[in-house]
């Protein structure tokens, strides 16, 4: 019996370190875009760095694209029959955001600076909607 009980309480430790994982990898993706699109922020209508602007956008589209793979830490928290919803909703919440990056790579690679700039106004505003709909308090 202490037996059963023991291995119960350790495959239930095990699992929570494994969404702990899957949590982590999620949130060092997060980290990722808010440090990247901080800086692309600061060097985003400088012509001198145009080719490491294109770069940042490149890893901040690949984050975004990785980000998809993964779930959000309040998905658990989700009913099970909307859980399928609310992970396409994430998951299109980030398509628009990598969609907005393709667009600001595109503004900066025709030199249109002040383009770029003002489309940072939508990935703010993406991170906010997401943020109020996917992160968990």
């Amino acid at each position: 019996m202490k037996r059963n009980h023991l291995l119960s309480l350790l495959l239930l430790a095990s699992g929570g370190l494994l969404h702990a994982e899957v949590d982590s990898a999620l949130e060092n993706q997060m980290k990722i875009l808010a440090r990247g699109t901080r800086q692309l922020s600061q060097q985003v209508s400088d012509p001198a760095r145009q080719q490491s602007t294109i770069t940042l956008i490149e890893n901040l589209k690949k984050a975004a694209l990785d980000s998809k793979t993964l779930d959000p830490r309040k998905t658990s928290e989700i009913p099970e029959e909307k859980r399928a919803q609310f992970l396409a909703d994430f998951r299109t919440e980030l398509d628009e955001l990598k969609d907005t990056f393709d667009q600001i790579e595109e503004a900066v690679r025709s030199g249109q600076y002040e383009k770029a700039k003002s489309l940072l106004a939508i990935v703010s505003s993406i991170k906010k909607e997401g943020h109020g709909k996917f992160k968990a308090d």
